[in-house]
C-alpha cells in the first residue's frame, strides 16, 4: 500500500463515504481521505463536522486496516488537535457497533454517556471523547 492523505472532497468522495456510514453532509463539514496510491482506491475517511471553539465530531472509516500503520491516525488528530486547536473530538456511535467502539477506545477515546434507544429501538448511542491527553495517534513532535 502507497497510501496519500489529501483534504476531503465532497463532491468525488461523499459516495463513497455514504457506503460507509449514512451521515450527511453540511456545511461545516471538512475531513482527509486517505487514498491507496497502488490501486488508487479509497482505504479510510475521517469526516469531521459540528464544528465549535473547544470541539468537533469525527466520523472515522477504513476499509483496509493496512492505513492505520501508514500514519492516517496521526494525520487526521494532528489535523483536528494542532491545526485546528479543538480540545476534544466526540464521536457517537451505536452500542452495537463493537468494532467502531472497540477502534475509538484504542485511539484514546472513553465513553462520556449512553443515549438510551437514541440509536434504534434496544440500540444506545455511545457518546465518545477524546482529548490531546488520551489521545494514542498525537504525532510527538507536534504533541507539545
Amino acid at each position: 500500500m502507497k497510501p496519500y492523505f489529501r483534504e476531503m472532497h465532497g463532491p468525488s468522495d461523499w459516495g463513497w463515504i455514504n457506503e460507509q456510514v449514512g451521515i450527511l453532509q453540511s456545511e461545516d463539514t471538512t475531513g482527509i481521505t486517505a487514498i491507496d496510491l497502488d490501486t488508487n482506491s479509497t482505504v479510510g475517511a475521517c469526516v469531521m463536522d459540528n464544528w465549535t471553539a473547544n470541539s468537533v465530531q469525527a466520523h472515522f472509516m477504513v476499509a483496509s486496516s493496512t492505513v492505520l500503520r501508514h500514519g492516517f491516525l496521526e494525520e487526521c488528530f494532528d489535523f483536528m488537535f494542532n491545526e485546528k486547536g479543538v480540545k476534544y473530538i466526540y464521536g457517537m456511535v451505536p452500542a452495537s457497533n463493537e468494532k467502531a467502539l472497540k477502534l475509538n477506545k484504542h485511539m484514546g477515546f472513553t465513553e462520556r454517556l449512553r443515549l438510551p434507544e437514541a440509536y434504534a429501538d434496544g440500540v444506545d448511542y455511545v457518546v465518545m471523547e477524546c482529548t490531546r491527553d488520551n489521545c494514542k495517534y498525537l504525532p510527538e513532535e507536534r504533541a507539545a
